[in-house]
């Protein structure tokens, strides 16, 4: 099964990365978004092991989360034929930004 990430998912990633280089930890912003491409990767194998997301429950299209160095989200929905990575987010951002664009 492949995996799309998405562009706006694509866009939080490099969000959070420019949020850990602004304090100057750029090395962990590396490790960071290698560690969630990976993840996000990985869910080929096998894409039902992330649990079903709560918060967009309400959107009813079977988004599931996976959890990535214990603050990050990947949200996904998995189709027919792959695997579409629809956000990033950090976890100590507010909940409702998850619901923000209907991603």
């Amino acid at each position: 099964m492949n995996v799309l990430i998405t562009e706006p998912a694509k866009e939080s990633l490099k969000e959070i990365c420019k949020h850990y280089r602004s304090l100057e930890f750029d090395f962990y912003a590396i490790k960071v978004r290698k560690t969630i491409l990976g993840k996000a990767k990985s869910l080929s194998d096998n894409p039902e092991r992330g649990q079903k997301e709560e918060m967009l429950k309400s959107l009813d299209q079977g988004h599931r989360y996976l959890l990535v160095e214990s603050h990050f989200k990947i949200i996904y929905l998995i189709d027919k034929k792959r695997v579409v990575v629809t956000d990033i987010i950090d976890t100590h951002q507010h909940p409702d930004r998850m619901l923000k664009g209907n991603r």
